[in-house]
């Protein structure tokens, strides 16, 4: 973005050489708008449009795992394990390159892209902890996935509050407590569901159980 502002710029300055003044502050009134639409544009399918896709796919993953910690059941951990091995993560890590992918120019986009995947990385690594804690039958382990899924709700929490204020910025009308939905020129979409349950209190009696056996 900002190499192409700089190159505008010199355009601007070699027109000006031609055609004197007179042209100048039209030319530097069309440039910032172009620069502002883009911003707009590709800001309203960003959050209208990419991230929606991405949260349904992230959300299907958040339910099967949040399902082994249900309030009032134990929690198999040797289906937890496997599932977390051959499915959850591998198919987490897929959704984390989809993010990835994801195409923006501007910087002010690519920022919010950035917050995005922070916060979804930082889960995926409390999930990685999850799955060692389990693996290896360690509380401590626990207490480090606990925090990082903190971690995760307070930069996703920090992600909204940024598309909250471009939002308000570029004067596009958002919908909805998260601020993934977005109905000005992009139509209606899902919400997010991020947020994994704490997996610490539900796992310890089972680790200690397990301990106990050996």
């Amino acid at each position: 973005m900002k190499r192409r502002l700089l190159m505008t710029m010199m355009a601007m300055v070699l027109a000006f050489s031609f055609t004197g003044c007179g042209n100048k502050k039209a030319d530097e009134t069309t440039a910032t708008t172009e620069a502002a639409s883009e911003v707009k544009d590709e800001f309203i399918k960003f959050v209208g449009t990419d991230i929606p896709k991405m949260d349904t796919e992230e959300a299907e993953i958040m339910k099967k795992f949040n399902s082994y910690f249900a309030e009032g059941t134990a929690v198999d951990t040797d289906a937890l394990l496997k599932d977390l091995t051959d499915n959850l993560l591998p198919n987490y890590k897929t959704f984390l390159d989809d993010v990835q992918a994801i195409e923006v120019k501007t910087d002010e986009v690519k920022a919010l892209k950035d917050q995005y995947y922070d916060a979804m990385n930082a889960q995926y690594e409390a999930m990685q902890k999850v799955e060692s804690a389990v693996k290896d039958k360690n509380k401590d382990i626990q207490t480090e996935a606990q925090k990082l899924l903190s971690d995760a709700q307070s930069k996703y929490t920090a992600y909204n509050d940024a598309v909250y204020a471009l939002a308000q910025k570029e004067n596009v009308t958002l919908n909805g407590e998260i601020a993934t939905t977005a109905t000005s020129e992009a139509g209606s979409t899902t919400e997010a569901n991020t947020e994994a349950i704490d997996p610490s209190e539900a796992m310890t009696d089972e680790v200690e159980t397990t301990e106990a056996a050996q």
